[in-house]
């Protein structure tokens, strides 16, 4: 099944697996986790339960521990390629069968917000100072920010509100990279709301505010942040 790029051109999900040779690149745990390609081509299964299982792999495999490997660049292309697919608005959930909450039912969220998370996640590792993984890896997903924020710019004008803020919120470590410092004006107000929002999404925007030079004291009130000559930090458990 083809789909339509944020730039209008048909993508075709097997013809984008193709253009990585895969048995030249690894993610942690082979012997255990799926080739990184099944992986891949599980998050467009037709089967809601193999996509958010994919999901979960994509999320344990392809960057366990906030790793980077040779594979996880390549698998981000893949995925922004795909975010405007159709199935990527399956409802999923990335829990094991009985890791939900006590609840019969377990929570489910759009796999394109689980897609948009996993990005903007491995996006903010990137920007640490010393990332888990090899120079060559890390590297290779850093080149790929601008490609990655084109892909998802779409998304910030979403009619789903989830996937208007997992879009900002993945979008807002990509601006670290010189090439989209222009964008920050422009998501400035944006970033502020989200800052002020009770979501997961709120204390990266608030670092990202800090990051741009804005006083943050207001929108850290209510939350358990602390300011450190280096950034921020959760409040010791004691």
């Amino acid at each position: 099944m083809s789909l339509e790029s944020a730039h209008g051109r048909a993508v075709d999900p097997e013809e984008l697996l193709l253009r990585t040779d895969w048995s030249s690149v690894e993610h942690c745990c082979p012997n255990v986790a799926p080739a990184t390609p099944v992986i891949l081509r599980q998050l467009l299964d037709a089967d809601a339960r193999n996509q958010g299982a994919a999901l979960r792999d994509l999320q344990q495999a392809i960057t366990h521990q906030n790793t980077f490997y040779s594979a996880t660049a390549p698998a981000a292309s893949f995925v922004a390629a795909i975010l405007g697919h159709p199935r990527t608005l399956a409802i999923v959930t990335d829990k094991r069968r009985g890791e939900a909450s006590h609840s019969t039912e377990e929570p489910g969220f759009f796999l394109r917000v689980g897609l948009l998370d996993w990005l903007g996640s491995t996006a903010e590792d990137a920007n640490e100072e010393s990332p888990d993984g090899y120079a060559v890896d890390i590297e290779a997903f850093r080149v790929l920010r601008p490609t990655l924020f084109d892909a998802i710019h779409p998304f910030l004008a979403d009619r789903e509100p989830e996937i208007r803020r997992a879009a900002l919120a993945s979008a807002l470590p990509l601006l670290t990279s010189p090439v989209l410092a222009h964008h920050v004006e422009a998501l400035r107000k944006d970033a502020r709301a989200l800052a002020a929002d009770d979501s997961p999404y709120r204390r990266r925007a608030i670092e990202t505010l800090a990051r741009w030079g804005e006083d943050v004291t207001l929108f850290q009130q209510g939350t358990d942040m602390q300011v450190h000559a280096e950034g921020y930090a959760d409040d010791p458990p004691f």
